[in-house]
């Protein structure tokens, strides 16, 4: 079976007909996004996910609105769900980014810490788009330690559920950004030095020597 992926404009679309559904029956909702619908849709790191994360009221409504929506288009009937609920707390509802406002529905998206925090509880390192999640959200976070990645979980979340395998995750993940700034700052140095080769040779100022070949005369 194929895999099902939702596209940035495609969600958009679908989250619009919510909101027209809303309108009909003269109601306004709320959506709090997380997840790869976050990255996607408030970052733009990703150019799909699978399904929309999120949390939602009012709740029944919104469930029946997805449900038709979903047989309308052909898609899974868990493309909008709110099973992320069990890995969240109070503290996600407390702080959140407003993202987009339609007449009849308000999105809002975790803070970018929120979720770096989700999701290295929830990580997992044979996860190629969990990893890269992390990486962004550390990159955009300017996270550049273990102390300052520590520091966002235990924001979020009781020191003491944090698993040992978050902290490996962590340390591999930040190998990962200092590998790659090496590897940049290698590639700068070496393009810096081809164009500094490049300008001495263009530079008619300097005594650029001629080989010319040897004349070997043979002796009688």
């Amino acid at each position: 079976m194929e895999q099902f992926y939702l596209g940035k404009e495609e969600i958009l679309k679908n989250l619009e007909l919510i909101n027209e559904e809303l309108k009909l029956i003269d109601m306004h909702g709320e959506i709090l996004i997380t997840g790869g619908a976050s990255m996607c849709l408030v970052f733009s790191a990703r150019s799909a996910t699978k399904d929309i994360d999120v949390v939602y009221e009012p709740k029944t409504i919104i469930n029946d609105i997805a449900a038709k929506i979903a047989l309308q288009k052909g898609m899974p009937k868990s493309w909008l769900n709110d099973s992320v609920k069990g890995f969240m707390n109070a503290k996600a509802y407390e702080k959140k980014m407003f993202f987009k406002n339609y007449s009849n529905l308000k999105l809002y998206s975790v803070l970018p810490e929120y979720l770096l925090a989700m999701k290295l509880m929830s990580s997992r390192m044979e996860s190629e788009t969990d990893i890269k999640d992390i990486i962004f959200l550390m990159k955009y976070l300017k996270i550049d330690s273990t102390e300052k990645a520590n520091q966002v979980i235990e924001t979020a979340f009781k020191a003491e559920h944090i698993l040992p395998k978050t902290r490996y995750v962590i340390e591999e993940c930040l190998e990962k950004i200092l590998e790659e700034k090496e590897n940049n700052a290698s590639k700068t140095n070496k393009t810096k030095s081809n164009e500094s080769i490049k300008n001495v040779s263009d530079d008619p100022t300097i005594f650029q020597p001629k080989s010319t070949p040897l004349n070997f005369k043979k002796i009688s």
